[in-house]
């Protein structure tokens, strides 16, 4: 049996620095490390396929059966002559393997592919610490040397993770799919902003002055209906949503937690339980809160970008959360639209008459109770959320029947 630390990285940074995937291999007293430094290379380390040494190829050798991007060419002593290189050795996942990843962040799509394979080969698997977790156990080393210490913990301490199951696997797989949508809804919308920029361009600087009459707005609709591009995208955007709301569906968290709730359908759910990912990455309600960025300051406002601050939340759940709420205000006999109306009496009692604040503007307006009330409502959800959520996982609950049918 081996034990491998993954520690799973961005491949390159936004300033082009190198930060490969760092693999430490256990396999007896033999400790091996290994960098993947592209997607490709963890592929090949999925498939037990990555070259670890090369050789020179002999004359006459066959090596039409060796992918190409194994070949290495290299310079010769000889000028203007280079020598090929095949792999000798290679290394990846094997049967019976025990993997240690990290709960969350950039190696989910990794961890999952992981796990299937493990389940294709009979035994194995791969087990995943919670950052919080890690980080004790880490202590004042810095993340560098993360492998090694996921190599090591996996095999002294492996109850402190948690195995990669089906699952968690249609958990990462929504994630996935969620940026899917988002990308093609953000590629619809630049190609119509695009086309409706053109169109006005198009009427106003005509030389033959054929100035059409009615609306710019009817105009541009006439010209999308007809633009190639633009529908391809609409239809790229409606099949993405398509796989989201069916992969969302396909979950526990949604059947048992989001889908009861007024107000919270399959796209809003999907951009809350895409971020969370998994919720045991949380030790504690406020944890979550705080990473959603529904918390309140120590001056009792709720945190917004202001400028010299850093937005330390994620930003995407804190968006989904505040479609909630407006959904909240219009479900107004839900649950949580129940819960902001009285919010909203509650802050009014509290403070009956807006005052002026001291940078002169004024507080305690209806606008600015109603958003009071909202953000009050989204930190009790979330904490609701987390209470739910940690429980169906405790609990074990009973998956999908369409799971189960999957499964077996």
């Amino acid at each position: 049996m081996r034990y491998i630390g993954i520690q799973h990285r961005v491949k390159r940074t936004t300033e082009g620095e190198a930060r490969p995937t760092m693999v430490s291999i256990r396999e007896g007293d033999f400790i091996e490390e290994i960098k993947l430094e592209t997607e490709q290379d963890e592929f090949d380390f999925l498939l037990d396929h990555l070259p670890t040494a090369w050789r020179v190829i002999e004359d006459g050798e066959d090596i039409s059966h060796i992918p190409q991007r194994h070949i290495h060419l290299r310079k010769s002593k000889k000028p203007d002559e280079t020598v090929k290189y095949i792999p000798t050795t290679y290394e990846g996942l094997h049967t019976g393997d025990v993997v240690g990843m990290v709960l969350g962040g950039s190696g989910d799509y990794f961890a999952a592919a992981l796990s299937k394979k493990l389940e294709i080969l009979g035994t194995g698997n791969v087990l995943r610490i919670p950052p919080n977790r890690l980080k004790e156990k880490r202590g004042d080393t810095t993340k560098d040397g993360d492998h090694s210490l996921l190599m090591k913990l996996v095999h002294d301490e492996p109850d402190l993770f948690y195995p990669v199951t089906l699952k968690d696997r249609d958990l990462i797989r929504v994630s996935g799919c969620f940026k899917d949508r988002v990308e093609a809804q953000k590629a619809r919308i630049a190609a119509e902003n695009r086309l409706r920029q053109r169109v006005i361009g198009q009427i106003f600087l005509s030389e033959e002055g054929g100035y059409p009459e009615g609306e710019l707005e009817d105009l541009f609709k006439q010209r999308k209906a007809n633009n190639v591009i633009v529908s391809s995208l609409i239809q790229e955007e409606k099949e993405a949503d398509k796989r989201l709301r069916h992969a969302v569906q396909r979950l526990a968290v949604w059947e048992h937690i989001f889908e009861p709730i007024q107000g919270m359908g399959e796209v809003i759910a999907a951009g809350i339980i895409s971020q969370v990912v998994d919720i045991r990455r949380f030790s504690k309600a406020s944890k979550l809160v705080a990473y959603c960025g529904v918390h309140v300051l120590p001056d009792d406002r709720f945190p917004r970008k202001r400028h010299g601050t850093v937005a330390n939340w994620d930003n995407e759940a804190r968006q989904r959360l505040y479609l909630f709420g407006d959904q909240c205000v219009k479900q107004a006999n839900g649950e949580w639209g129940k819960y902001l109306r009285a919010a909203k009496v509650r802050l009014r009692e509290r403070h009956p008459v807006p005052v002026i604040g001291e940078n002169g503007k004024k507080k305690y307006t209806d606008g600015h109770i109603h958003k009071m009330a909202i953000w009050r409502t989204l930190t009790r959800f979330t904490e609701w959320l987390y209470r739910e959520w940690t429980k169906l996982e405790s609990d074990n609950a009973t998956p999908l029947k369409a799971n189960e049918e999957r499964a077996a």
